[in-house]
């Protein structure tokens, strides 16, 4: 796979552009929004989940808002470099190795032409969604993130790693990564506090809410399994859990899907330390579990 230029300029029009008759239909969001467990999807994984909040509650002050705006879009971007790297690894050549600072699939695998256009295509989407969010951060006033959200990888890709041995497993991994990605672009979208932001993660997540579907006729061509699937949870919008989501003062790198790890990660740097909540009264930035 040719290497991408993350930080390339590309605005909305331009991965607008990348749409096109591989991708159809809408996506399935993936549920992750109560405070208990979630169901096991069919991957296996099972991520524990914090209440959630639809938008900074009345009252928040423009700081907050600011704040709130900031960790929601640099999570965006943390998660669309997440994304970047599992396709990375799904497409790459990469021989598989018992070196733990290499990252590949456990052995070769020879992709159907159809499928092989669609991966690709899809880790060309988030590519052009990772660049256009840097000028999204920007505007709510945040550092761009750098690093690929680590929990996401640790959840979504080097814990399936092993299994990934057939064309079918990569593609329900392909597809979990699109059903949250879908997810968490419709939640940015209800909780940012400015119209303009507003516009410009929603043009990104019509992008994102046509994916699933190109994966799911893949698995399964006679469109059925593209039908929309009960929620796992009703009980708040779908997106990442709380630990995911990149606290100021960190970088996509530092974030863990162990909420405890995250909480001493936070402890150990600051950052994070006087974030206490219940969250779901408070704007993001003040949910307990975010550092």
């Amino acid at each position: 796979m040719q290497p991408h230029d993350i930080d390339a300029p590309a605005g909305r029009r331009q991965f607008l552009k990348l749409g096109g008759g591989a991708v159809l239909g809408a996506a399935v969001l993936a549920a992750c929004g109560s405070d208990e467990e979630s169901l096991p999807a069919e991957t296996g994984t099972t991520v524990p989940t914090t209440a959630t909040t639809l938008a900074p509650p009345q009252g928040t002050t423009p700081e907050e808002g600011a704040a709130n705006d900031a960790v929601v879009t640099r999570t965006l971007r943390s998660f669309e470099l997440a994304a970047v790297e599992v396709y990375g690894v799904l497409l790459s050549d990469e021989p598989a190795s018992t070196d733990p600072d290499v990252t590949a699939l456990p052995a070769a695998i020879t992709y159907a032409e159809d499928v092989d256009e669609v991966l690709t295509l899809l880790g060309e989407r988030h590519t052009a969604h990772a660049a256009a969010l840097v000028s999204v951060v920007s505007a709510a006033g945040g550092e761009p993130v750098s690093e690929p959200n680590q929990g996401v990888l640790d959840v979504l890709l080097m814990a399936q790693l092993p299994d990934l041995t057939t064309q079918e497993a990569v593609l329900r991994l392909a597809r979990s990564v699109e059903e949250i990605g879908a997810a968490t672009h419709a939640w940015a979208a209800g909780v940012v506090t400015t119209a303009e932001l507003r516009q410009d993660l929603m043009a990104i997540g019509a992008v994102a809410a046509r994916q699933t579907a190109s994966v799911d006729l893949l698995l399964d061509p006679t469109g059925q399994s593209a039908a929309l699937q009960p929620m796992l949870d009703t009980s708040g919008p779908a997106r990442l859990p709380e630990a995911l989501l990149v606290q100021e003062g960190q970088d996509g790198g530092d974030v863990s899907a162990d909420p405890e790890a995250a909480a001493a990660e936070g402890e150990g740097t600051g950052d994070g330390a006087e974030s206490e909540g219940d969250g779901g009264g408070g704007a993001v930035g003040e949910s307990d579990g975010g550092g």
